[in-house]
């Protein structure tokens, strides 16, 4: 359908409309007869008219033979440019992106690999935050997770009366003794302090007699509007707090001679 030319493997035409620059074969010419689409404003204009970079003339009736083909049909080839500064030797090779989903343009943001790896990272996170935060009352127990769970409560709602870390509760005193006032009673005494970083609800505290072959005679729980000696209505303990206590208790007798002090 066309003769053999004298034409580069190679050209460059040149919009006729924005002026920007294109590179093409003369397997593209023949493609679309001619006629190619800007890829910078979309323009459809005769590749031929500005056609440069080719090896000697243009044979004589090479242009009609485009021309003349097949025009009514629409038939075009889009083109790309490569802007005014640039040549050929800078552009002959396809890049990785070119080679896989060609060269036309592609929306400013794509989901590549690297997008995907970020948004499964930031996933993982949520997912640990959303751990962390559901079983903050739980995890706050655990020394290794108290310092996590007091950061996401420092952004997120947290109930102070829900944690809860009796192992951090350290008694200081205790005293155990006759009541003075009142007969066949004992007077309990002593202090305690919260070591925990955050703060914490007052805990309850379980007091256990035993004898001398360490058989418990008797306990008993207290809530703190029980022991606590002044403020009954507290409901927590700061961290660093010292916190005074005193019962009084029926004396189970000369049987007991040890005393056991816990918090629940």
């Amino acid at each position: 359908m066309f003769s053999s030319t004298h034409l580069g493997a190679v050209m460059e035409t040149t919009c006729t409309e924005c002026g920007s620059r294109f590179r093409l074969t003369e397997n593209q010419l023949k493609h679309a007869y001619g006629k190619v689409r800007c890829g910078e404003c979309g323009t459809v204009f005769n590749a031929l008219i500005n056609l440069r970079n080719y090896d000697g003339e243009i044979p004589p009736g090479y242009l009609d033979q485009f021309q003349n083909e097949d025009l009514a049909s629409g038939k075009t080839l889009p083109v790309n440019g490569f802007g005014p500064e640039s040549n050929y030797e800078q552009h002959s090779e396809l890049s990785l992106h070119e080679a896989m989903y060609g060269s036309e343009r592609r929306p400013f943001i794509t989901f590549g690999p690297l997008t995907w790896f970020i948004g499964i990272l930031l996933l993982s996170a949520l997912g640990v935050v959303q751990a962390i935060y559901y079983q903050r009352y739980q995890l706050i127990e655990n020394p290794r997770y108290q310092q996590q769970v007091i950061a996401l409560c420092q952004v997120l709602p947290c109930a102070e009366t829900e944690f809860s870390s009796t192992e951090q509760i350290r008694l200081l005193e205790r005293n155990v003794f006759t009541h003075p006032v009142t007969s066949n009673a004992l007077m309990v005494t002593g202090s305690f302090v919260n070591q925990a970083p955050f703060t914490q609800k007052l805990p309850d505290l379980l007091i256990s007699l035993f004898d001398i072959r360490g058989k418990l005679i008797a306990n008993r729980l207290f809530r703190p509007t029980e022991y606590l000696l002044e403020d009954k209505n507290r409901g927590v303990i700061k961290p660093g707090l010292q916190i005074q206590f005193r019962l009084e208790v029926v004396d189970p007798g000369t049987d007991a001679l040890t005393y056991e002090f816990e918090f629940f």
